[in-house]
């Protein structure tokens, strides 16, 4: 799993970073997204048992209109939509941002479409990643090299536009029906 020091590290850059969102979505009547205590969602048996030997931390889903309306907080948008006009607000949404939509997950319940499995792990932290050169090498604290050989396509496309994924990093596994 993820060395403990690099936890450490993220769990009080996550603590600051909400800290400093809150003061200002307090400032600015800005709702907070509301957290999901489990995400359900289906993955392949050989991913389940990466994640269960410790051989994979981080969990990548597409940002398409599916998880975005699974993710995304939809009473901080009607919010952010009924504030367009407010250049102050509207500046701040998204990704980076004080306001983004993202709710953070604590838990995700992994299983195949028959149930036959399943295995459950707790969330150290969600938000997204960009098929680029910094993204990629920042997941390589969490010893994930899923996105390089993408970059590595798309740099010698001279592609600008990338892809982006919802990302979650696996803090442990909570339970399991699975054997290694």
């Amino acid at each position: 799993m993820i060395d403990p020091k690099v936890k450490k590290a993220l769990i009080n850059s996550i603590t600051e970073i909400n800290a400093e969102r809150k003061a200002w979505c307090d400032v600015h009547g800005v709702p907070m997204p509301e957290p999901i205590e489990t995400l359900d969602l289906i993955m392949k048996k050989e991913f389940a048992l990466q994640i269960l030997k410790g051989e994979k931390n981080v969990e990548f889903r597409s940002v398409t209109q599916h998880y975005q309306n699974r993710l995304f907080d939809k009473k901080l948008g009607a919010f952010l939509d009924k504030h367009t006009d407010n250049e102050e607000i509207m500046e701040q949404c998204g990704m980076w941002g004080y306001c983004d939509e993202l709710r953070p997950v604590k838990t995700i319940h992994f299983h195949n479409y028959n149930n036959d499995w399943y295995l459950d792990v707790e969330v150290l932290h969600n938000g997204y990643a960009i098929a680029n050169k910094e993204d990629a090498e920042s997941l390589h604290l969490y010893d994930c090299y899923d996105l390089d050989a993408l970059v590595e396509e798309l740099d010698k496309k001279n592609e600008e536009e990338r892809p982006v994924f919802f990302i979650f990093i696996i803090s442990k596994v909570v339970a399991t029906n699975l054997e290694v």
